[in-house]
């Protein structure tokens, strides 16, 4: 994993929602400067807090080696797609 690369990616996403947010208190009106804005700066931030996330987790899973990672965990791999009364669907 290139962790230098991965950060500059990063850092520019950021800037760029930084950017929005801002955009989105200097757009709002006298008065309701809270109200106006705090849910379009909020989203921002969730949707970069996600994408940096998932951003990071691919560059690990990408530099690991292929069997080093199950997402249903360490020694069930076979089982994988049979996830029985446990689902999180309560369909099981």
């Amino acid at each position: 994993m290139d962790r230098e690369a991965l950060k500059r990616d990063l850092t520019d996403q950021f800037k760029q929602s930084l950017e929005v947010a801002m955009d989105a208190v200097a757009r709002a009106p006298d008065g309701a400067w809270i109200a106006a804005s705090e849910w379009q700066v909020r989203e921002v931030f969730q949707k970069l807090t996600a994408q940096a996330f998932e951003r990071i987790l691919q560059a690990r899973l990408n530099a690991a080696k292929p069997a080093a990672f199950s997402p249903s965990g360490p020694g069930k791999t076979a089982e994988q797609g049979n996830t029985g009364a446990g689902c999180a669907h309560g369909r099981g």
